[in-house]
């Protein structure tokens, strides 16, 4: 009979079956991972712990809607149509990753914007430290930064390759290195053959054109002008200008609905689209989770060299971490956008100590984006100068009335 110490010696020495079970532990890591880096054909995801619970997972998914997108990170990412002024609640999970890293990829200016004092000139700034508490700066109540989708390059709807991109290529590539070793040295290939094995199933998983159709799920050329925000009570509003011919429908994207295409035109795109339907996708799932299943059988029979099968178990878990977590900029989640710049050549960032100012200058610098959001920071009845100022159609009188208010500080 085996003493305990001798069973726990064995055990750390050659693991048994712990394969197997980080196997089905994490599936909802791999979906984050996925979705990061989804949409072209080269979806670099490692093979890691979580594989065969996201396949699982991913089937049951396909008796259901059939999406494979993970759901969007902010459930209450607003997004407003700044000239009919429809305001809709966010699905998508691109809007909602792009507006969760904005910390992340906000340009300098605004930056900068932030950090300087909102006050215009020394008499306000002297009217306004006078109301706080020993003469402290005042911070910033809401800020605006207006962008248009960028002309370089054609990074709309396209998965970016930054260095996220890159870890699972680079990741894959040492983990067969890893696999190979006990097949050069010792003849034992099982290690080697269920890397590779896994490796194939975790980029045929990623190569489905469903994600893609889910990713960017959207109509293009509307020329809308949409607003992101999270409502009243927070600092940012993320604009963006449209005018592009190719720009997306952000407000069509929010709504992360799946559109299928009727009848095709041609023999090629009838073979597209029933690659990309909503059937094809599921007989794929269902195919890709039965190969992880048998899989996950094969792995139990790996009795020796087990340390080298979790070590490569291990280094794919913590790049899908990366990849799922990390922030990414705009353009590498297809959605390709610049700060934009006034006639005078500054940049277009709105931000003030008081949001009724922020969205009064928004106003004058864009007619019309100002008033769209009046209603979402300012419910309520205005105050009577409000109201008239709102009312006026000259923008020279807005400007004076503005600056006459922003000096006295009148309440």
């Amino acid at each position: 009979m085996v003493s305990p110490a001798q069973s726990l010696r064995d055990q750390w020495k050659e693991p048994s079956d712990i394969f197997t079970v980080l196997l089905i532990i994490g599936g909802d890591i791999v979906q984050q991972a996925l979705g990061a880096v989804s949409g072209g054909f080269l979806t670099p995801v490692a093979f890691s712990y979580g594989w065969v619970a996201y396949a699982v997972s991913a089937l049951l998914s396909a008796t259901g809607d059939g999406r494979l997108m993970p759901e969007t990170p902010i459930t209450n990412l607003r997004v407003i149509n700044l000239k009919s002024g429809y305001c809709r609640w966010n699905r998508s999970w691109v809007l909602g990753r792009v507006f969760q890293d904005y910390e992340h990829w906000m340009p300098s200016a605004v930056r900068e914007r932030l950090e300087e004092h909102p006050s215009q000139n020394s008499d306000e700034e002297k009217k306004v430290s006078g109301l706080l508490p020993g003469g402290r700066q005042p911070e910033v109540a809401l800020c605006v930064a207006v962008y248009h989708w960028s002309t370089e390059g054609n990074s709309l709807a396209r998965p970016g390759h930054d260095w996220v991109w890159w870890t699972g290529l680079l990741v894959s590539l040492i983990q067969i290195a890893i696999s190979a070793v006990p097949f050069g040295i010792y003849g034992d290939w099982r290690v080697f053959l269920v890397t590779v094995s896994g490796t194939v199933l975790a980029y045929a998983a990623g190569a489905l054109p469903g994600w893609r159709k889910e990713k960017w799920a959207c109509r293009r050329g509307s020329g809308k002008d949409v607003a992101l925000t999270l409502g009243n009570g927070t600092t940012h509003v993320v604009i963006v200008h449209g005018g592009h011919p190719d720009g997306l429908d952000l407000e069509d994207l929010a709504g992360a609905e799946v559109r299928h295409s009727g009848a095709a035109t041609s023999n090629r795109r009838s073979i597209s689209r029933m690659i990309e339907s909503c059937n094809t996708t599921r007989f794929f799932i269902t195919f890709l989770a039965i190969l992880w299943l048998v899989l996950l059988i094969t792995s139990q029979a790996i009795e020796s060299h087990t340390w080298y099968l979790v070590g490569v178990g291990g280094l794919g878990m913590i790049q899908n971490l990366i990849v799922a977590g990390a922030p990414r900029f705009p353009e590498m989640l297809g959605i390709s956008i610049e700060l934009s710049e006034s006639s005078q050549g500054t940049p277009s960032v709105f931000a003030e100590y008081k949001v009724m100012y922020t969205l009064m200058e928004l106003e004058l610098g864009y007619k019309g984006f100002g008033r769209a959001l009046l209603a979402e920071f300012f419910p309520g009845k205005l105050r009577d100068w409000e109201e008239n100022w709102w009312a006026l159609t000259d923008n020279e009188e807005r400007r004076v009335i503005l600056d006459e208010k922003k000096r006295g500080l009148q309440r």
